[in-house]
């Protein structure tokens, strides 16, 4: 997996640094750009504005995508590392291991290890890629200096995984504090941006975009990182050496002696093992459609002296307005990022059947198809919560600018409901009838945030766009809204989920 992640990065970091060039041809558009970015709703978002008297295409390159490869990387190693410890603890693999003869700390001594050359390859093959792309304002100090940025911010937060793991007694809980480190390092950069004071500093985020990529190129940040990591590591190993396997610093907590008459149902046993990535998710889509949200009072500034993304937004569906256009390519982002949640809730009745939990229910007079059926149910209302919460965000950040009403909004962002339905199915389809085929729904999502990013900006082929499952949903506020795309992909997506169901049925348990 941890390879994908490799290829996935170094192939964006290609495909990024050859493409902005192209965004901003001249110095007005360049300039145009990072005056949009020097305001506080952006600010606050991408970080700090910085070279506006020497502005080169790499310096807008780093501006906008450092702050996102560095998420994705720590993403990535929040769920290396969960894997290869509290998780393996749970599953009873690190007792066969310190059955061995070994030391106790192997494990975690290895972990370190295949982090940093984890994190160091990442951070080389974005700026070799960088470098390829021969994008102008780029050199070799600068590249190593975007890409160790990157890779140190996400040794550091592997390290604070790997404490975490220490502290706590399930995987669950040890991945959802890491993602609410990373979440918490984000707000408190924003507003040390914002405010120009320390808090950027104690952000790890913050932190890494003091480098200033391709401008002044300061190692100093990446060196703190570093210094930080090991520390935390050093943390970790002392805690990891006195506690014992399987059990956490913070024990897991108790539940009730008896369970509730909704925990003994299938729906309610499925909703206590997934409210709490459901919750998280809830908060996330707030935020980030709040973020986007802002934006729109200053949509003018936003594309002054930039008429690639003008182009990119008129050109979207054919708007009559620049807000109508964008809030239209809001509406297709925000239902690209629910689809996360729902892909992962339907693949998790295969963890669950992985790992052998399944099997003790479906022994008793539970059915497979009403225990896979809930994780279906459960899918399905996210989708519409989790889109209720997109379009509360948005509300949020544009009333008071009068130019969005709720009504649009609502609109905009539930056309979409059917594009989610048909995401899930395809991966009820996969998990019912091609179990170890599942992580092809990923490439499908691939395909469509590639569609989105860039079908706007090159000439793709209409038959490209359709065949994503977000292709065929008509953009609204600028376009007629039309039933029949809305019932055809419904159709379709009804029919894969009684497939994935009729397969969940006959197939064997872990096959």
């Amino acid at each position: 997996m941890s390879s994908v992640w490799l290829a996935a990065l170094a192939a964006s970091a290609l495909l990024l640094a050859a493409i902005y060039p192209t965004l901003f041809p001249d110095e007005i558009s360049m300039q145009g750009m990072l005056a949009t970015l020097n305001n506080p709703s952006m600010i606050a978002m991408m970080g700090p504005v910085y070279g506006l008297e020497s502005i080169t295409p790499a310096i807008i390159l780093a501006q906008n995508c450092l702050i996102w490869f560095a998420i994705a990387v720590i993403v990535m190693n929040i769920f290396f590392v969960n894997r290869h410890t509290r998780a393996d603890e749970e599953l009873g693999r690190q007792e066969m291991l310190i059955a061995l003869p070994i030391g106790r700390l192997t494990n975690s001594l290895s972990l370190i290890s295949m982090s940093f050359v984890l994190n160091i390859a990442t951070a080389l093959l974005i700026a070799l890629f960088t470098l390829i792309a021969n994008i102008e304002g780029a050199n070799l100090v600068g590249a190593l200096t975007y890409g160790l940025s990157i890779g140190m911010q996400g040794f550091l937060f592997a390290m604070l995984t790997l404490l975490s793991a220490q502290l706590f007694s399930t995987a669950r809980t040890t991945i959802g504090v890491a993602f609410a480190l990373m979440g918490i390092s984000y707000i408190l950069r924003a507003y040390g941006d914002i405010n120009e004071d320390l808090m950027s500093y104690v952000s790890p985020i913050g932190l890494g975009l003091k480098v200033e990529a391709f401008y002044s190129n300061n190692f100093f940040p990446i060196i703190i990182l570093f210094i930080e990591a090991l520390v935390v590591a050093a943390v970790a190993l002392w805690i990891n050496s006195r506690r014992d396997v399987g059990m956490g610093i913070f024990p897991a907590r108790e539940g009730k002696a008896h369970a509730s008459k909704f925990l003994q149902t299938p729906i309610g046993f499925t909703w206590y093992l997934l409210r709490g990535s459901f919750w998280a998710w809830a908060v996330g889509i707030f935020a980030i459609a709040a973020s986007y949200g802002s934006v729109i009072g200053e949509l003018d500034n936003f594309i002054m002296g930039n008429d690639a993304i003008k182009q990119m937004l008129e050109g979207t569906v054919g708007a009559s307005t620049l807000i109508d256009a964008y809030i239209a390519l809001l509406g297709y982002m925000m239902a690209l990022l629910i689809s996360i949640p729902l892909i992962n809730c339907v693949n998790h009745f295969r963890t669950e059947e992985k790992r052998g939990r399944l099997e003790q229910i479906i022994a008793t007079s539970v059915s497979r198809k009403a225990v896979f059926g809930s994780f279906i149910l459960i899918a399905a209302l996210e989708a519409v919560v989790l889109s209720l919460f997109s379009v509360l965000g948005l509300y949020a950040t544009t009333y008071s600018s009068g130019l969005v009403t709720l009504s649009t909004l609502i609109e905009v962002t539930f056309v979409y409901l059917p594009a989610l339905f048909l995401m899930f199915s395809l991966a009820i389809f996969l998990v019912g009838l091609l179990p170890k085929l599942r992580s092809l729904i990923w490439i499908i999502f691939g395909y469509s945030l590639i569609i989105f990013y860039f079908g706007r900006l090159f000439s793709i082929p209409e038959i490209a766009t359709k065949l994503s499952p977000f292709g065929n949903i008509p953009q609204l506020p600028v376009q007629e809204f039309s039933a029949m795309p809305l019932i055809v992909t419904c159709i379709i997506a009804t029919g894969l989920c009684v497939v994935g169901i009729a397969g969940i049925e006959r197939r064997d348990m872990k096959s």
